[in-house]
């Protein structure tokens, strides 16, 4: 070989390896599934560094507060119909208080007692299906719904009359821990057990939660799903280290789909009405070590923070903290970052294509997202009261 010849066969190497080392380059980095949901099915791994197709704007335009009509004693769960009226809980006073869509009080639902329409407990599971709202009350484990049409009383449900019939519900808590409306006078209800054999204190025992389902008249039917839902801890009582453990997030699509997402991990499952799983996605996430720092950023409480070191805290802060679902089936999943002031908000479709990201205040939580608008639980700064706030959602196309 001559030299000109090797010259052209070395410039020749030299390019191909050139553009071997570019296509390595430009080739994602595999994704590392943890190990824990390798053997899922219909598992879609998503990348880290995809691209939002949509930018998200929000622009406020209602305020849902006290005023001379209505004085509200403690701030519970929320609930908005299609007609864009906005109800509120008020837990100290066990009424729902009712608001025109631009904000002007309407008229009170409910009130504290042990008859139809009446709250004994504390109102939770606010929610609105059809043509009715239902409000549940948890100690007595009974169910107010009411019409929207002329906010009166439709009827009330004792829940789980029948539980001594499943040997499973033996051994969980005497109230039903969560209840969903899945269609009209069709319900889930979530209970809730752990072990509570010769636990240590400053100990961490797992939750285990029980979905099952519920007819017209509030018996149980069957058995839907069964998993492991957050871990407590052992202070003397056992209770709900949330904002360090994180717990599992749940809830229901318009066609009663169950979603299901992991807190320590960026993984979201969905399973049939039935309880059946069908899928899950992916998306690798950064995760933000759980210091002693970072619990202090996190106005985690003070006694709390002294007792870190003798609880056998997770390695890292929970990566999802918050799930909502619209009426479009659409995600919006909260995730912590390094920046504690805020979150960042994940909207995704049902499959979990990214749609957009944007970050929000933590100290002014996503409550609903609802008929293309979101409803935040804020604080006046002028007078210290908790207020709800209503942001329209404006969605546009990157260029």
């Amino acid at each position: 070989m001559n030299s000109q010849s090797l010259n052209f066969f070395l410039r020749s190497v030299l390019f191909i390896l050139l553009i071997l080392l570019f296509l390595m380059n430009c080739l994602p980095d595999k994704v590392e599934i943890p190990q824990k949901f390798q053997k899922l099915n219909n598992l879609t791994v998503y990348s880290a560094d995809k691209k939002p197709p949509k930018t998200i704007s929000f622009q406020k335009d209602a305020v849902y507060s006290e005023s001379g009509d209505v004085l509200i004693g403690r701030m519970g769960e929320l609930a908005v119909d299609s007609l864009g009226r906005v109800f509120i809980a008020d837990n100290e006073k066990m009424v729902i208080y009712v608001f025109d869509t631009d904000g002007q009080f309407l008229d009170r639902v409910g009130r504290e007692g042990k008859g139809p329409g009446e709250f004994s407990s504390y109102i939770k599971n606010l929610q609105i299906y059809g043509h009715r709202l239902y409000a549940f009350d948890p100690a007595p484990n009974r169910l107010n719904v009411f019409t929207l049409n002329n906010l009166s009383i439709d009827k009330t449900i004792s829940l789980g009359q029948n539980r001594s019939d499943f040997q499973e519900l033996s051994t969980v808590f005497p109230y039903i821990n969560n209840l969903f409306v899945t269609g009209r006078d069709t319900f889930v209800a979530e209970f809730i057990t752990h072990s509570r054999e010769d636990l240590k204190k400053y100990q961490n025992v797992d939750v285990t939660s029980l979905y099952y389902s519920l007819d017209c008249d509030g018996n149980i039917s069957n058995k839907l799903l069964g998993f492991t839902s957050e871990q407590r801890t052992n202070l003397l009582l056992v209770i709900s280290l949330r904002e360090i453990f994180g717990k599992v997030l749940h809830g229901f699509s318009s066609h009663g789909r169950i979603i299901i997402a992991d807190p320590e991990e960026f993984i979201v499952k969905m399973y049939s009405a039935n309880g059946n799983y069908q899928s899950a996605f992916f998306y690798p996430h950064k995760k933000i070590p759980l210091t002693k720092g970072k619990a202090l950023e996190a106005n985690v409480r003070n006694d709390l923070i002294n007792k870190m070191h003798l609880i056998d805290l997770p390695e890292s802060w929970p990566v999802i903290t918050d799930m909502k679902i619209d009426e479009e089936n659409r995600l919006w999943i909260a995730t912590t970052v390094e920046n504690f002031d805020v979150y960042e908000w994940w909207v995704l479709e049902n499959t979990g294509e990214l749609i957009t990201k944007f970050e929000w205040p933590r100290n002014e939580p996503i409550e609903v997202v609802k008929n293309g608008y979101i409803y935040t639980r804020e604080t006046d700064e002028e007078t210290g009261l908790q207020q709800v706030v209503r942001y329209r959602i404006e969605f546009d196309e990157v260029n």
